[in-house]
């Protein structure tokens, strides 16, 4: 009896677990989109403190309901039959062969669950796609890597400020199908007029406008990672070593490397607590950035000490706070690289705050994300206005596309190419290709150091292009979809030189 007491347990346990499998693999889609394996990996060997528990209570509504109820159920059926077992002892083998028969079929059946749900779950989290692309290496940095350490480079006597705001899920999809997006009325009227008026690469082709975001940085502390360094955040597992406070791809020289080595002084500015998906063990080592996060904010007394919302708090706020610390920065006789990341358009649904308007009939996503367009030109306005902007070149960059799967269902099903959107304010060079480009957002990061006047002797940082120059991106000479499977591929140079750093020992 002591040994069906245990195979009743073992089975339960393995019934829950297999069920829950299934609903991770209809919850992980539904969330977060098609998303690489790489992804999941990279966020369980990094800090997710500061996330928004609004993924937890989802989980936990969605996942944990239906496992719970037949595990319990079949709990009942097996002590209940049990029970059944003792009673037909006294009372004959006939029906004790009987009650073992079921409980034989009826553990069958419950290894069968267990064996979907782990089936399941692989194909809907991309382990299948990830063991391949472990298995098929790719040689794509042998034959266009660049590594920016080797390059020289040379700045202009009076060096320029940098302002680079990343927007949380801002893409061009939201513009009006004038302007290349998906709506008869676009929800960043404010955002497209800057494009209109100022760097996009497109020369006025509407179609082509913004940049393709490889599935290796679709995820904000990727996204920062390949627009500031031309190399995608590709964390194979048993690789969590090398993503910590002492060490984040060592092999990669960035952005914020670069203009440190050059008397800038650098600053990180967001509404979260800077741990979250490992972007402070970045900017940190890379750049020895100042963060100012929530975290920061509380010390500071910006805010009281158990104020949390949304992600930390709001960028109503984090508007407020940049225009102080620009303003703070501008004093020094430093040239200042100042980047800061929004959040009130983060999925699901965005941060509803306190001026957003309903303009687009009680659709809650697409107010927010109006209301972050108005406020960040709002910013780029206020800059233009102060004593230092001559010298300052302004990034507007999305981080990556959206994941509120729900809103883009209809956009995605009609074939529509989603991208981020880009553009450069006030550059300090001239593009000498004047077609409209096909870009990724590895192509940000030299063309970004170029904007500020800086000249280096290759055409190609990173896996980036410098769109000034008539050099092919890498979307241009294979193809994004080629270029996509290829970054996604395991590479041995991109283990040892980058996440590894060993072409440092």
């Amino acid at each position: 009896m002591k040994r069906r007491r245990l195979i009743s347990i073992l089975t339960v346990l393995l019934v829950f677990i297999g069920l829950l499998l299934v609903k991770v693999a209809e919850w992980v889609p539904l969330n977060f989109g098609n998303i690489p394996f790489e992804q999941v990996l990279f966020h369980l060997m990094v800090p997710m403190e500061g996330t928004d528990t609004s993924f937890v209570d989802s989980f936990i509504e969605y996942c944990l309901p239906f496992p719970i109820k037949v595990a319990g159920a079949l709990m009942v059926i097996f002590i209940i039959a049990n029970w059944n077992i003792k009673s037909d002892i006294k009372n004959g083998e006939f029906k004790h062969r009987r009650n073992n028969v079921l409980m034989i079929i009826t553990t069958v059946c419950c290894l069968f669950v267990y064996g979907f749900g782990i089936t399941d779950c692989i194909y809907a989290v991309g382990i299948d796609q990830y063991w391949y692309n472990v298995m098929h290496p790719t040689k794509i940095y042998e034959n266009y890597y660049v590594d920016p350490a080797s390059v020289n480079y040379t700045f202009p006597e009076q060096k320029r400020n940098l302002v680079y705001i990343f927007m949380e899920s801002i893409e061009t999809t939201y513009e009006d199908k004038e302007h290349g997006g998906a709506f008869d009325e676009s929800r960043i009227p404010e955002l497209t007029e800057l494009a209109d008026n100022n760097l996009t690469f497109t020369n006025g082709n509407n179609d082509n406008n913004g940049f393709l975001v490889p599935a290796m940085s679709g995820w904000t502390c990727a996204a920062m990672v390949g627009q500031s360094s031309g190399v995608p955040l590709n964390t194979p597992a048993g690789a969590n070593g090398y993503l910590s406070d002492t060490s984040f791809l060592p092999g990669a020289y960035t952005l914020g490397d670069i203009l440190e080595a050059n008397g800038y002084q650098n600053e990180l500015l967001l509404g979260s607590k800077a741990e979250f998906g490992g972007r402070k063990y970045y900017y940190k080592l890379h750049g020895n950035y100042n963060i100012v996060d929530y975290t920061y904010a509380q010390k500071e007394g910006w805010i009281p000490e158990d104020y949390y919302v949304w992600w930390g708090y709001e960028d109503l706020k984090l508007f407020e706070y940049a225009k102080n610390e620009l303003t703070r920065l501008s004093e020094t006789e430093q040239p200042f690289n100042f980047n800061m990341l929004t959040a009130d358009t983060h999925f699901v649904g965005g941060l509803y705050c306190s001026e957003c308007e309903d303009l687009y009939d009680g659709d809650q996503y697409s107010n927010v994300i109006r209301c972050s367009s108005k406020h960040v030109t709002e910013l780029v306005q206020w800059i233009q206005e102060q004593p230092w902007y001559e010298n300052t070149t302004i990034v507007l960059a999305g981080d990556h596309k959206s994941m509120d799967q729900d809103w883009f269902q209809e956009i995605e099903d009609s074939g529509y190419v989603r991208k981020g959107y880009y553009t450069i304010i006030n550059a300090a060079a001239t593009p000498s290709n004047q077609n409209s480009r096909s870009i990724s957002t590895y192509d940000l990061f030299p063309t970004t150091l170029a904007s500020l006047g800086i000249t280096f002797d290759s055409d190609r940082l990173g896996l980036g292009t410098n769109l000034f120059t008539d050099t092919p991106t890498l979307v241009e000479i294979m193809g994004f979809d080629k270029l996509n499977k290829k970054l996604s591929q395991h590479s041995n140079y991109y283990d040892k030189y980058i996440l590894y750093g060993k072409g440092n020992d």
